[in-house]
């Protein structure tokens, strides 16, 4: 393919093609701006713009500048920016194509390169340009199209370039380089190492903080006063040119402010700073004061050997960066709700700031179906009551002009805020205090069931107090000083777990349930294990039915039922709301209706406990008499002889509930991870004791024929006749261990 001026690469149908002026970075004409005619004065522009400043906005200001004042010595002026155009020979046109088939066109099919492509490097990209251009750019343009994928290009020694993620592009792929400001740098990828000369790592780190480098993309070594920059071409060549601009021996000198703008573009507010202050090549303060727009932060980078015309600088940029004129005027906010509810956050502010909650889409009241609206009449006339006249909220509130308005978006959980952009500040920054991640508490609950016999024949509180067994089991674990023991906790959980194992062994407890449940703070969560039983709730007699009588069926939940309501305050000790119940059905004996009798044991109290404690709720007793008949049929019926063919038996069971519960409440994530492993370990050791488990069961079972072990997963015997083969394997196995018989 032979290059000419103006030439089109063709892809298959379906594979697409994007625009990307950042490819032709370096590419652009360079031009000069001509000097404004217009010479608008400070007078003017007072009039202009408004001189008075909330406090909101000052507070806002002063959050959004960054100032670092100098001695007077002049700063190193930063070289202009060189940028020719290039005539250009290809034209990209992808439009949604994948991003492998991108690379591949560039790197193999164009430039003719070698490579190699992470396979977790993937998407899709859309990629047009404009104007044909050099070949020369194709890397950089690739360099970029991978930055947005989240992809670097490295060139490694040998020539071949590599496709990697960018978390891993710095492990064990690259050399760090020696970096400076005019040398040549590596195409993709790359570690430059640049030794700062009159300037201390610590101080050049946070004058490149504010630019919004990447994560791990500055790097200082304060030891040999050593920064370690990685990224790509573009990337590092404006961190080396700051750095140059920067590390000079009168850099102590220099006083420099960032100022980020918020309801102008940077580049508005540098025109009108140019008019107050004069040109910047013939105005009185011509090399005594440099502003720099910075269009990706949207920010205004201010250089003067004089620190005090930073205050002058700073002032005037709060006074142009309002986009109401003299008023200030509003602008409308969206805050996106990261978690809660937009509803409940704007009827807070609203409150909190002394106005009605806005509401929208509200349902109208309604009666509940079968009622009809009552009427309340007075027997005197009321006389009508004055409306009453608006007045500023007062209090303790923190009151707002009255057109700043708290629009709750319940469909995209967004709040809609009309305000100035100082009343603005003061509500985003409450909003960021208030719109934190709920706290989420792990409820453990055990519930189990001790059979009241021997020394448990009072109870379990009178056994751990006077049982001369049990109290000194409960000893020797620490527990019996937690009396009373029906209502008590302690942070002794295995401890008491151990004692309640040490009487399931006796065949005297039996764990009912174990359920375990994570809710947020403030939630309701429930847990019911268990049946819906039947029972009639009405009977009702009717001519219209072949029976004559209708029986209205009611279904209630029986097992074990528990709800909990966790509250937790900052110092992590949970106050819940517990209702506990353990039901079961029994036919009924007491009277004659054909419905089964429920049973019910239940809690409900509101107790209070630091997380990762065990709360213990017990003295539940249960008597239960159970009357059971044997004997020879039709004999043991016999009057007075009866009881010589059959026999009476009487039992009295007595039980009592117990129930441990422990909270823990989990912060932040990294909690919630920690304990979500605790139980993924516990199942994967579980899964392991039932690979054992099988293995054994397989090796233990086998052919009564043959002798050989049967697989758990091979078909039964029975389901078919056999092939020749296995015929005549079993045949073969018959006649050698009837030989080892002989």
């Amino acid at each position: 393919m032979k290059p000419r001026d103006h030439h089109q690469i063709k892809f298959q149908p379906g594979v697409a093609l994007t625009v990307l002026s950042i490819a032709m970075a370096g590419c652009a004409t360079s031009s000069k701006i001509a000097p404004d005619k217009e010479d608008i004065g400070a007078a003017a522009l007072a009039h202009r713009y408004t001189t008075s400043i909330a406090n909101g906005a000052d507070k806002a200001a002063d959050d959004k500048a960054r100032l670092y004042p100098g001695t007077g010595v002049v700063v190193k002026a930063p070289k202009p920016m060189v940028i020719q155009q290039q005539g250009g020979e290809l034209t990209l046109s992808f439009e949604g194509a994948d991003l492998r088939e991108v690379v591949k066109t560039i790197l193999s099919d164009i430039l003719k390169q070698s490579y190699i492509m992470d396979p977790r490097v993937g998407g899709t990209i859309t990629l047009h340009t404009k104007r044909p251009i050099a070949k020369s750019a194709l890397l950089p343009t690739l360099e970029t199209v991978l930055r947005m994928s989240d992809a670097v290009l490295i060139h490694q020694e040998d020539g071949v370039y590599q496709v990697v993620p960018a978390s891993l592009a710095g492990k064990g792929n690259l050399t760090p380089q020696l970096g400076e400001v005019g040398k040549p740098l590596p195409s993709g990828y790359s570690i430059q190492v640049v030794p700062l000369k009159f300037i201390g790592v610590a101080d050049m780190t946070k004058l490149l903080e504010p630019l919004g480098i990447g994560p791990g993309a500055v790097r200082m070594d304060p030891l040999r006063n050593l920064l370690i920059l990685s990224g790509t071409e573009p990337e590092l060549r404006h961190m080396l040119e700051t750095i140059d601009m920067f590390d000079v021996d009168w850099i102590a000198g220099m006083s420099v402010g960032l100022f980020t703008l918020k309801n102008v573009e940077a580049k508005t507010v540098v025109d009108d700073l140019a008019k107050l202050f004069g040109d910047k090549n013939m105005g009185p303060l011509a090399g005594a004061l440099r502003i720099v727009p910075i269009e990706r932060l949207n920010a205004l980078l201010v250089v003067t050997p004089q620190a005090k015309y930073l205050d002058e600088a700073k002032t005037w940029v709060e006074r142009l960066d309002r986009s109401g004129g003299v008023t200030g005027g509003q602008q409308l906010y969206v805050y996106q709700v990261q978690n809660g509810k937009a509803e409940e956050l704007a009827k807070l502010l609203n409150e909190a700031f002394g106005k009605a909650a806005a509401q929208k889409n509200l349902p109208a009241p309604t009666l509940a179906p079968g009622l009809a609206a009552a009427e309340v009449k007075n027997a005197q006339p009321v006389k009508p009551v004055q409306e009453a006249q608006p007045r500023p909220a007062t209090g303790d509130g923190v009151s707002l002009p009255k057109d700043v308005r708290i629009i709750a978006d319940k469909n995209n959980n967004a709040l809609l805020i009309v305000a100035s952009a100082g009343d603005y500040d003061m509500i985003e920054s409450a909003l960021r205090k208030l719109d934190v991640a709920p706290r989420q508490v792990l409820i453990e609950v055990t519930i189990a069931e001790v059979t009241l016999t021997g020394e448990l024949k009072y109870g379990l509180d009178w056994a751990i107090t006077n049982g001369p067994n049990i109290s000194g089991k409960m000893n020797n674990f620490g527990i019996a000083s937690a009396l009373p023991f029906s209502y008590s906790w302690t942070s002794a959980a295995g401890n008491i777990k151990a004692v309640l194992n040490a009487l399931a062994k006796d065949s005297k407890l039996k764990v009912v349930s174990s359920p375990h449940i994570t809710v947020a703070d403030n939630q309701k969560a429930s847990i019911q294990v268990g049946d819906q039983v039947p029972t009639i709730s009405q009977t009702e007699s009717t001519s219209t039915t072949t029976t004559g009588v209708i029986q209205s069926v009611q279904y209630l939940n029986t097992g074990v039922l528990l709800t909990v309501t966790p509250h937790v305050n900052a110092g992590g000790l949970v106050t819940m709301d517990i209702n506990q119940e353990v039901s079961n059905a029994a036919s009924t004996t007491t009277s004659t209706i054909n419905s089964p009798t429920i049973s019910k044991r239940t809690a409900q109290s509101t107790v209070t406990v630091q997380s990762g404690e065990t709360l213990i709720m017990a003295g539940l007793i249960s008597d239960q008499d159970t009357h059971a008949t044997s004997g020879l049929p039709l004999l043991s019926r016999l009057p007075l002889l009866g009881g010589l063919f059959g026999s009476l038996d009487d039992n009295h069971n007595r039980t009592e509930l117990v129930i441990l519960i422990t909270p823990r409440v989990m912060k932040t994530s990294v909690q919630a991870s920690e304990i979500t492993d605790e139980y993924r370990s516990r199942m994967v050791n579980l899964e392991d004791m039932l690979k054992t488990l099988n293995k054994n069961r397989a090796t233990s079972m086998a052919d009564p024929e043959t002798g050989l072990p049967v697989k758990l997963d091979a078909p039964p015997s029975d389901t078919g006749p056999a092939p020749v083969k296995d015929r005549k394997a079993k045949s073969a196995a018959k006649e050698k261990n009837a030989a080892q018989v002989r």
